[in-house]
Parts: C-alpha cells; structure tokens; sequence
C-alpha cells in the first residue's frame, strides 16, 4: 500500500474533481404553467383590421382569411404568456412581453426553465 499512494491519492482526487461542474449550481426552481392548446371551432380564422368587421355579415369581402391551424399557449406563474412556432426552421417558443422586449427559447431551454403543471 506504501509502494503505491500516489495512485490512490490520484484515484481519490479524480473521483471528488468529477463532481465538480464548471457551470453554477441552479438553485432556482422550475416555474409553472398552464398548456393550452387552442383550436378554432369551425376551421376558419379572420384576420380583420378593424375590430367591428368581425361583426360584419361580409366578413368574407372585409378580412383575410388566415389557413386554421391548432396553437400551443403556455400561461405562466411568473406572468410569461408564450407560444410554440417556428423561425428560422426550426420550431421554437416565443414569449413576448413588450413590443421591444421578447424572448425565443428552444424547446430544452423553455423546459428546462418552466414545467407543465395543468392541461387544459
């Protein structure tokens, strides 16, 4: 054993060094939020640009129709209100607070940051 505390002592300080992390232990909790997927009922969504077209009874000739898709809204504890979609190819969740001020997350960054607590 004498003949060879070297190893042992490298052995050991190997064994305590991988613990170690490079990046700062997170002591912040996962926040949560509500997954809402949101589909239209009858298959069409109108994109007017005034408010009382959508009252119309030409609602055809006033608005564009947008293609239905279904979306997916996160509502979140922290005030965060965000939505899946997709820039630059590749699908991301977006989460606008303010005109000048909005965040784009990958999916493992989103959920590594917030947790799904409901579903409605």
């Amino acid at each position: 054993m004498y003949k060879h505390w070297k190893k042992i002592a490298l052995a050991i300080t190997a064994f305590f060094w991988n613990g170690c992390s490079d990046k700062p232990s997170s002591s912040e909790e996962p926040i949560a939020c509500t997954l809402n997927m949101e589909c239209p009922v009858y298959g069409v969504i109108y994109d007017c640009e005034n408010e009382e077209d959508y009252q119309s009874p030409d609602i055809d000739s006033k608005c564009n129709i947008k293609p239905s898709t279904c979306g997916t809204h996160y509502q979140c504890e922290d005030g965060a209100y965000c939505y899946e979609t997709t820039k630059n190819n590749a699908d991301v969740i977006y989460c606008p607070d303010e005109p000048d001020n909005s965040v784009t997350y990958s999916e493992k960054d989103f959920f590594s940051k917030y947790y799904i607590k409901e579903r409605y």
